[in-house]
Parts: structure tokens; C-alpha cells; sequence
């Protein structure tokens, strides 16, 4: 072995002992680091051993039930797929027309709905939108400019019948349904009620896959529930909640409120797609939310089944919806004018301010004054549930009115009439004391003496004002009325006879204890 290669082993051993005392270097300081990194707690040690208890019991019975509800929500969206349907709404505007957010040619709600239950209406009216009001910017048309919302609906016939929301179709001159596999098809409208925001349509194809229609009155606070449809155009989503609350009335919604409350998620576009119950029937559908800064708060609001299916079998039927009239103007019953009347504070009823001359309910014996408690059997609480459940007796149907009269109970049988705009338009502009809300009295010298009039003064004092008539708010009891259209009166039946010539609207020179001034009524 020559000199250069002992060299170069003994350099090679050298760099092997180097190696290895570095490894050993390395574990050494390995160790030592190891040996100095703290065990777990006593906490962390007693966690992990439950964690490990708890892995094993996810696998056995004790979440099957969750499995169970899990399950069944999976399968209600499984069912209602293909039912459930998103709604493109084109609407055309004229070129002057100003058009905020996606959707233009915003109809015009009825006076007096609160903020914060117009979030699904948007335009200029509305501080919220309506569903897919922002889904794109108007463009400009031929005639105007173009916008489009977005909505949803929901199947309820194999060949393209299709249940929605007035609110979602009205004012549009194109309407396109898009299904679950993407399919498009243009809708025509059927029918539509604007008083309870209900819009049927139809789109020609076979073979759909309809979903169930329930019946809401077997809902109940607590149920589960699930609503489908297309908010901000996301198809086919699906969330769940609980009824809140059932017959939610005089929100302000619609003319017939009564609404399921629900605090399933529901946000723009989901306007007009169904609320579910576990069996996959639909109970209700989705109309709006409550929300003090325009996103979901927790509060929504869905059309009951049974309303809603009344006004599609009669839309199928009529091509309109059919409502039940009877001819009286009528208030709810407060402990006040139960006091009024001589009768206990928790008499219960709808308080008649006034009959329409030959309308059913004069014809059946309803008299100013008399309360009626129930109608075939059904208690009557409220001068909206009389509205609702007088809308949904057809016409021609005798119905018995139990009414409290001096004391007594009165079975009568009024004869229900068709609703018409015609007949609603004559009982509103009426006329006279009833139609105003007013009841009056001659001024009897007390009167006079305290108002600093003579005591052969003429006028009338106002004795009782219903709160929900057009005096509400304008005219206090104890007030003097000295003349209707310029007319003076001296009596009550000279103040019916003046107001009758108002035509619609009515103008009276009130006086009080410190000033006169004109309230005009309409």
C-alpha cells in the first residue's frame, strides 16, 4: 500500500468518526431536548381518556336519533328537488323610468306596511330588496330599460302548475322557470291574489315531479320545518328551523294576514318556494322576514298551505279567487267598549258599526251593534279572523252567526254573497256616522255651558270614536262637531244626512275646549 492511498484511508476513517460522533452529538442533544419537554396534565390526560370514551359512543346508539332526524332532512331535500324551481322576472320600465337594484316596474304595496316587513320589495319603495334585486344591473331595452328579480316556486301538478308569490311576478313581461337539471321553460300567469300574495303559473312540460301540498292546521309551535328555494340565487338551497308561531296577524303584510312564523333561514329569493314539514308536504309558502337592518334576524313569514291551496283550486277554477262577502263594517271588541255597552270586560266577539242596506247580513238580521262570537261554530276573536273566515265561505253557502244581543245570543242565518271590487268600494265609501267611525249626540246644555257656547247652540258632540275608523287619531270624544261640507247640524241624524254628500270625503268643523279647526276624512 503506497503513501497517497494510506493517506486517504486514514482521511476517510477520520471523516466516518467525525460523522458518527456528530450523530452521536446529534441524538445526545436530541435526547436532551426530549427529556426536558413536559408530559401531559392531569386535565389533559383525564380529557383525552373521556375523548376516547366518547369516540366509542359515536358509533353506538346514542346519537341514533340524531341519525334519524339528520336522515330525514336529507331525504325531504332529496323528495323536493325537483319540484322546487328558481323564477327569473324580467320587467320592463319606460326610458325616463328610474330603476334602482335589478328589478324595475316595482309595483306599489298598499299604505302603512312597517319597514321592516317590506325587505322582499324592493325598488325605491322598499329600504330591502326584492328577491334578486341585485342579482345584476338594469339593461337598456328597446322600449326602456330591462331588470330582472329573482324568486322561487314550487310544482304542484305532473303537467308545469307552479304556486309562487304575487310579489315575485307582478309587473314582469317575461317570466322564466329554470328546474332543478337546468332545464328552462317561459311561464305564462295563471291567476294571482294580491291580497294574500299568492300567483300561480304554468309552464308547458309532462312528467314533473309535484310536491305534496300538507295541511298547516296540524302545525304547531315547535314543529320541524324546512324551507327551499333560491336566496340571492343559490338553487336549491335548503335550510331548517322550528315554527315560531302560527296565525300571525295584522302585520302589515298582506290583506289577510295570517302567516306561520318560522325562524328557518329565508332571505331574498326565497320568495315564493315552500316551507316543509318532515314528511316533505309543503305547510307553507315563504313570503317575507322581519329585519331591522335588512339581512335575516331569525323572523320570516310563510303563506299557511291551506290558504294558499284554497286560492290555487280557485284560481284553477275561476282563473280568480272567489271571496265570500257579507256587508258590514265591523271592530274588535276592547275592554272599553265592552264597558261602553254595559257588558263584562272579557266579552269576547266582533263588534257590527254598520250594515249595508240590502246586503246579506241585513237580509240575515245582523243589526248595528250586535257582536258576533262565532260562525258555524267557529269562535270569531278578532275583526281580522271575521275578515278571513267570511273570505273562505263560498258564495251562496248559509252560514249561522251566533251574535250577542242585549244580553242574548241570536242564531242567525246569513246567505254569503260573492266579493266583489264593486261591492267593497260601496261599503267603504259609504257615508255617514257608520262609515266614519263617529257616533254623535245632541249638545245638551252641560255641553254647551262647558265649551262657552249658548245653550241652543248647534252642533253635535262626539260620543264614542271606533279606533280603526278614518276618525281614529283625528277627532277625540267630548269634541263638537258644528258642521259636515259646510253644512251646520243640530242633530245626529242631521250628521248622517251631510256626511252622506261627502262623496268619499268628508270635512268637519271640530271645535274643543281651546280651538275650532277643519279635519277632513276620506
Amino acid at each position: 500500500m503506497n503513501q497517497t492511498q494510506n493517506r486517504f484511508n486514514k482521511s476517510t476513517r477520520l471523516r466516518s468518526l467525525l460523522v458518527a460522533a456528530g450523530v452521536l452529538s446529534l441524538g445526545g442533544f436530541s435526547m436532551m431536548q426530549s427529556s426536558q419537554i413536559p408530559g401531559p396534565s392531569v386535565a389533559y390526560s383525564q380529557q383525552a381518556a373521556i375523548a376516547e370514551v366518547s369516540a366509542t359512543a359515536l358509533n353506538n346508539k346514542a346519537i341514533a336519533s340524531a341519525d334519524q332526524l339528520s336522515s330525514a332532512f336529507r331525504d325531504v331535500a332529496k323528495t323536493l328537488r325537483p319540484a322546487v324551481v328558481s323564477i327569473q322576472a324580467v320587467a320592463e320600465s319606460k326610458p325616463a323610468a328610474r330603476v334602482r337594484g335589478g328589478r324595475g316596474g316595482q309595483p306599489q304595496l298598499p299604505p302603512g306596511i312597517p319597514p321592516e316587513f317590506r325587505q322582499f320589495f324592493g325598488g325605491d319603495v322598499f329600504p330591502f330588496p326584492m328577491p334578486g334585486d341585485d342579482e345584476g344591473a338594469p339593461l337598456q331595452g328597446p322600449q326602456g330599460r330591462r331588470s330582472s328579480g329573482l324568486g322561487s316556486g314550487v310544482i304542484v301538478s305532473p303537467n308545469g302548475y307552479i304556486l309562487t308569490n304575487n310579489h315575485v311576478v307582478e309587473g314582469a313581461s317575461k317570466l322564466e322557470v329554470r328546474l332543478s337539471d337546468d332545464r328552462k321553460f317561459e311561464a305564462k300567469v295563471v291567476g294571482t291574489d294580491p291580497k294574500i300574495d299568492i300567483a300561480v303559473l304554468k309552464i308547458e312540460a309532462s312528467g314533473l315531479v309535484p310536491a305534496r301540498i300538507g295541511d298547516s292546521a296540524s302545525a304547531e309551535v315547535g314543529d320541524w320545518v324546512i324551507a327551499i328555494g333560491s336566496p340571492f340565487g343559490l338553487n336549491q338551497t335548503v335550510t331548517s328551523g322550528i315554527i315560531s308561531a302560527t296565525h300571525r296577524e295584522e302585520v302589515g303584510i298582506t290583506q289577510y294576514d295570517d302567516f306561520i312564523q318560522t325562524d328557518a333561514a329565508i332571505n331574498p329569493g326565497n320568495s315564493g318556494g315552500p316551507l316543509l314539514n318532515l314528511r316533505g308536504e309543503i305547510i307553507g309558502i315563504n313570503t317575507a322576514i322581519a329585519s331591522q337592518g335588512g339581512g335575516f334576524n331569525g323572523i320570516g313569514f310563510a303563506i299557511p298551505s291551506n290558504v294558499a291551496n284554497n286560492a290555487l283550486q280557485s284560481i284553477l277554477k275561476n282563473g280568480k279567487v272567489v271571496r265570500g262577502f257579507i256587508g258590514t263594517q265591523i271592530g274588535d271588541m276592547t275592554e272599553e267598549r265592552a264597558e261602553q255597552l254595559g257588558l263584562p270586560k272579557s266579552t269576547e266577539g266582533v263588534y257590527i258599526e254598520s250594515v249595508a242596506a240590502g246586503g246579506p247580513a241585513e237580509k240575515g238580521g245582523v243589526k248595528p251593534g250586535d257582536i258576533i262570537q262565532s260562525i258555524d261554530g267557529e269562535k270569531i276573536t278578532s275583526s281580522s279572523k271575521l275578515r278571513r273566515h267570511v273570505a273562505t265561505l263560498s258564495p251562496g253557502t248559509a252560514a249561522t252567526f251566533n251574535v250577542l244581543r242585549d244580553g242574548s245570543t241570536v242564531p242567525l242565518k246569513v246567505t254569503i254573497e260573492e266579493q266583489t271590487d264593486e261591492k267593497l268600494a260601496q261599503l267603504a265609501n259609504k257615508g255617514g256616522a257608520e262609515a266614519l267611525g263617529i257616533t254623535v249626540e245632541p249638545i245638551s246644555p252641560e255641553v254647551a255651558a262647558d265649551f262657552g257656547l249658548e245653550a241652543n247652540s248647534v252642533g253635535v258632540v262626539v260620543k264614542e270614536v271606533n279606533s280603526q275608523s278614518p276618525a281614529a287619531n283625528a277627532i277625540q270624544p267630548g269634541e263638537i262637531i258644528l258642521e259636515v261640507n259646510g253644512m251646520k247640524i243640530s242633530s245626529a241624524e242631521e250628521f248622517k244626512a251631510a256626511a252622506n254628500k261627502g262623496k268619499g270625503t268628508v270635512r268637519l268643523l271640530v271645535r274643543n275646549a281651546t280651538s275650532t279647526r277643519m279635519v277632513i276624512l276620506k
